[in-house]
């Protein structure tokens, strides 16, 4: 039988997206997102920081954690789609995995923007700590659920 979920590895894990943003000295403004119209629950998080102009992310928030406006829950979200975007081999590939059709031209573009948007940021502040195991997301257990329930979409104890 495996172990059960540890509170420890969540605090460990928020410390961490924690830290990294700190450091980074981020700040992120939701938006809604021209390219919602293709996929529902697309949305806009504006990167601000002190030395480089305001970055556009377009992410596809499934499960509504935007509405909270937490920055952590953002940091993931960017993450997520940032990895989602290197792992795909190409257009076709991305928008299958991510329910779009690769032959529509807002898709075209929203890849493109997304990759240069992906490049500009990991060029300004490298990589987001990769902290939440992808079954912790999809099923919101473990580190995902103890992000949720910070950030007030579940809650407490």
């Amino acid at each position: 039988m495996p172990e059960p979920f540890h509170p420890d590895i969540a605090t460990r894990a928020m410390a961490q997206l924690d830290t990294w943003l700190a450091e980074a000295g981020l700040r992120f403004e939701i938006a809604p997102s021209d390219f919602a119209v293709l996929h529902s629950d697309a949305v806009d998080i504006l990167v601000h920081s002190e030395t480089l102009p305001s970055l556009r992310v377009t992410v596809f928030d499934e499960y509504g954690d935007l509405g909270t406006a937490d920055a952590i829950l953002a940091l993931v979200l960017i993450g997520r789609g940032f990895g989602e975007l290197a792992d795909a081999v190409d257009l076709a590939s991305w928008a299958r995995a991510a329910g779009l059709d690769a032959d529509d031209p807002g898709v075209a573009l929203l890849h493109q923007q997304l990759n240069a948007a992906r490049s500009s940021f990991l060029e300004a502040w490298g990589a987001i700590p990769d902290v939440v195991p992808d079954l912790d997301w999809q099923l919101n257990a473990g580190i995902a659920q103890a992000l949720r329930r910070e950030a007030g979409l579940l809650p407490k104890g």
